[in-house]
């Protein structure tokens, strides 16, 4: 389990880390057919918020409880504390189910068996990575080459379980009987803080009890101002969806 592995780091997550586009949420409400949404592994729940745009019953099930605190503060959801693998929902009560940046924690398929059991007939799992896009991105292949020197689990693709393309084929034509794809682009500009937060929020970050913590932000801000146009750098990303069925 890694239900510990963002404590501490909420704060930075709910403030720092990238949204979704709202053309995602069409298609999902297009395609998905249904009256409640369950968000898993929702954090604090940068997606989840996006869900209230249409009129779904949202649900939101996280296990952290710094995480979960955030969630606290949307009046307009159910909160849940409960894992991935065992949510504590009803059987076949929600059309929908997300994850939205946490798939890759999850067990893949004991998660797939408690997606069936919560699912209605016809229900569908939406996965959803918000990813760098390196090619062309001077500012990220920066930071990466940063990561890699001082944290000691960093890793990228599909979070270290396999490269985007491993996760796609993976998706398409293991883990779902039929699926179908979107993406769109989805590009963060940043300030030095907003830069430096996003990279504090992730789950391989060194923290400030780290010897090499002030080294790391001192190469962090190097790289920004290498980068930087008017105080500001574009960090190239893209969004996309997996919404299939078992």
């Amino acid at each position: 389990m890694n239900e510990e592995r963002f404590t501490g780091k909420a704060d930075f997550y709910d403030k720092f880390r990238p949204s979704y586009p709202e053309t995602l949420i069409n298609f999902l409400y297009e395609n998905a057919q249904c009256d409640a949404v369950a968000d898993i592994g929702a954090g604090t729940g940068k997606f989840t918020r996006c869900l209230l745009k249409k009129p779904w019953n949202v649900i939101a099930v996280e296990p952290n409880a710094d995480m979960r605190e955030k969630l606290s503060d949307i009046e307009e959801i159910s909160v849940v504390n409960a894992p991935a693998e065992e949510t504590l929902l009803k059987s076949h009560s929600v059309g929908l189910v997300t994850a939205a940046q946490a798939f890759h924690w999850f067990d893949e398929e004991l998660f797939k068996a408690e997606c069936k059991r919560i699912l209605t007939e016809n229900g569908k799992l939406a996965i959803i990575f918000n990813e760098r896009v390196l090619d062309g991105c001077e500012i990220s292949r920066l930071r990466n080459e940063i990561c890699m020197r001082y944290c000691g689990t960093f890793h990228s693709g599909h979070v270290g379980k396999r490269t985007s393309e491993e996760g796609d084929s993976f998706l398409r034509g293991e883990y779902f009987s039929e699926v179908m794809y979107f993406s769109a682009d989805n590009d963060m500009v940043m300030d030095e803080q907003s830069f430096i937060g996003d990279t504090l929020s992730r789950s391989y970050a060194i923290g400030k009890e780290h010897a090499d913590y002030n080294r790391f932000i001192g190469e962090l801000k190097d790289a920004f101002a290498k980068c930087e146009s008017g105080g500001m750098v574009t960090v190239k990303c893209k969004t996309s969806c997996y919404l299939g069925r078992f």
